[in-house]
């Protein structure tokens, strides 16, 4: 058996970002390159925890998260891309706002003990619902997104074979690995098993770009953070998702001292 790999992708030193690195962040990904600077802005100014130190606190909770899977090797991704991988390694792509279960690679050697290509598994949403702000408000934080083929940032793994044959930028980002899987011969193999977490803070760039454009938002951003926390405190977590216990009461206690 390969190596099993937790790769972890953009993680900057957030107590040393600067103005200048979260806008060759955003341009990267084709967003409006002030979004961060503006949100940060309005952040600092109503908030006790500053969006940096807010950051550097969700990262460390990720990589506690991932340090505690059993069997796993934990890297950043441009250590990664330096070497070829063995074709039995078995490589998960993640942010430094997710969480992994602890069995993660043991429940996926068990499903698919020897995976051609690649493995996918369910996605657990931990934030509100970025469709309308009411839901964003109102609907439960913690959803067992449906199990249909849908690459999220942190639902699947790929074989070494697969990395060295298609390449990084192929697989790397998830957007671009749930397009690539559609084209190989073997696709990967689902497992009906829920083992990793998406934590959508109030920080992360995808709320910040929902909430942004929320004039309620904009108007009063502790009423939303509030709420956020009392979310938190509400949330209901199945008991075979025991692992996600920890992170989430850690982000509920950060989100309080920000609203101290």
């Amino acid at each position: 058996m390969g190596k099993r790999i937790v790769a972890v992708r953009y993680s900057p030193d957030w107590l040393a970002l600067t103005d200048d690195d979260t806008r060759r962040f955003l341009r990267r990904h084709h967003i409006d390159e002030n979004l961060l600077v503006d949100f940060m802005a309005l952040w600092d100014r109503n908030l006790k925890v500053d969006y940096r130190s807010f950051r550097d606190e969700i990262a460390k909770l990720s990589r506690a998260s991932f340090a505690a899977v059993r069997g796993a090797e934990v890297i950043p991704h441009e250590v990664l891309r330096q070497t070829k991988r063995a074709s039995d390694d078995l490589i998960a792509f993640v942010d430094d706002d997710d969480w992994l279960s602890p069995g993660l690679f043991e429940e996926l050697e068990k499903a698919c003990p020897r995976p051609l290509n690649g493995i996918w598994w369910g996605s657990i949403l931990v934030g509100p619902q970025l469709t309308t702000y009411e839901e964003s408000q109102t609907v439960p934080l913690i959803e067992l997104r449906p199990l249909k083929r849908v690459i999220y940032t942190n639902n699947y793994a790929v074989t070494g074979r697969a990395l060295n044959h298609h390449g990084y930028p192929r697989l790397f980002e998830h957007y671009h690995a749930d397009r690539r899987f559609g084209k190989f011969w073997w696709p990967p193999k689902k497992v009906p098993l829920y083992l990793s977490a998406a934590s959508k803070h109030p920080c992360s760039t995808v709320s910040v770009q929902f909430f942004m454009a929320q004039p309620q938002f904009r108007a009063d951003p502790r009423r939303h953070v509030e709420r956020f926390a009392d979310q938190l405190a509400e949330a209901v977590i199945p008991a075979e998702y025991g692992w996600l216990k920890q992170p989430v009461d850690a982000v509920e206690a950060l989100v309080r001292r920000a609203l101290a």
